[in-house]
């Protein structure tokens, strides 16, 4: 009984005990201090967040469609614009500070967003803010009174430029209300966000953070840093030196609570790819890719080639374009240039009878149809035999 009492002070006094307590105290402390600077000393009494879905937005340039609660924007104009807005009542800039806006697509390489805003103030005037943009989720973005982000606003629209390469799912926009408790809403939630897997992931798993009001990984450094200066405090007040074990304790907390994020999105990921995937044939996943509509395309080119293993020359001017759709001619010897930036074109001389030659968004090359041949912009010429023609498609080519 005495053993079993004289433990229970030493469990409790354990430096990975008192590191965990002190870290969950420094992260509340940071995220608190964030979220009073972002809401400027604000009380609960302010006003609270407007959420809009998707749905309710209006696509005035370009051309979607909406779906289930979110505009869906299929295409930009001739221009590379496409615009959703919302009307407003007449509403405080200052109570509002921060606008996110919840957008999804496979490929956002290629499209730059802007902020566009008016005022009651100035009727006759738009404003603009460009947004930093990385990933899929919430994306926020802060204007300033500098920036005209003052007065009272009639109106918030997202413009979106570039080239659009696959649909852009806009599932919403909130204004995030300027009080503690909604800033305080905000980091938790950010923290909680689960990011899909893409690309880059695995080198930069949590890339999409980079646009948050506090980043989960730089509260977790600033949490360690902070009870690391207020042990120091402690001990030197007591007169005792630095507790090592403590400092290493306080490091694992924190390195164990971002693996813990990393696991739980594995977790979530795993569950969204055995929900698409599982159960399925081969045929049925490939359909159930992103991009399944160029692997449909591929498929139609397929059919006109020869059993395995044909001569296949792939040529499109977009990389993702040509890398992804050349996986799909496998088991073909099929050829894509590895050049990130526009493909080179083959030289005559490197096409021989045989070959087969796709086209598809390809500027380097152009088809004389009615002489059947391939032409280069020096005018060299190269005999084909037309095997499928598609306007702005594939292009299937033999060389004869």
């Amino acid at each position: 009984m005495i053993a079993a009492s004289a433990a229970a002070p030493d469990r409790k006094q354990s430096p990975l005990f008192v590191a965990a307590l002190a870290f969950v105290a420094a992260l509340a402390t940071t995220a608190f201090v964030v979220a009073v600077r972002a809401s400027g000393g604000l009380t609960l009494s302010a006003p609270p967040s407007i959420t809009i879905p998707g749905a309710r937005l209006e696509l005035v340039r370009g051309s979607g469609r909406r779906a289930g609660d979110a505009t869906i924007i299929d295409a930009l104009t001739s221009e590379g614009v496409a615009i959703v807005s919302l009307r407003l009542t007449p509403t405080s800039a200052d109570a509002y500070p921060r606008i996110a806006w919840n957008l999804q697509t496979p490929d956002h390489r290629h499209l730059a967003l802007t902020l566009v805003w008016g005022t009651r103030e100035q009727p006759g005037r738009t404003f603009a803010k460009p947004i930093e943009w990385v990933g899929d989720g919430p994306i926020g973005v802060a204007p300033t009174a500098e920036e005209g982000w003052r007065g009272s606003i009639t109106g918030v629209g997202l413009a979106v430029r570039g080239r659009l390469t696959a649909p852009l799912r806009v599932g919403g926009v909130t204004l995030a209300g300027r009080s503690i408790t909604t800033s305080l809403r905000e980091i938790a939630t950010e923290w909680l966000t689960f990011y899909p897997f893409r690309g880059i992931t695995i080198t930069l798993p949590f890339d999409e953070e980079r646009t948050q009001a506090l980043p989960l990984v730089p509260a977790i450094a600033l949490a360690i840093a902070l009870a690391t200066i207020a042990h120091a405090l402690v001990r030197r007040r007591r007169k005792l030196p630095l507790d090592a074990r403590f400092i290493w304790a306080l490091v694992l907390v924190g390195w164990l609570a971002v693996d813990l994020r990393w696991q739980a999105n594995l977790a979530w990921q795993l569950g969204l790819t055995a929900q698409r995937f599982a159960g399925k044939t081969q045929e049925e996943k490939n359909l159930a890719l992103d991009d399944r509509d160029l692997y449909v395309l591929v498929g139609d080119v397929r059919a006109v080639l020869p059993p395995p293993p044909a001569r296949v020359l792939f040529l499109a001017d977009n990389y993702s374009l040509r890398t992804r759709g050349s996986y799909f001619f496998y088991p073909h010897n099929v050829y894509h240039d590895l050049a990130r930036d526009l493909a080179r074109a083959p030289k005559p001389e490197e096409l021989h009878p045989g070959d087969y030659v796709v086209l598809f968004l390809y500027t380097l090359l152009a088809y004389d149809r009615a002489g059947k041949a391939l032409v280069w912009s020096d005018g060299a010429r190269k005999p084909v035999e037309e095997l499928l023609f598609r306007e702005n498609g594939p292009l299937v080519l033999r060389v004869q």
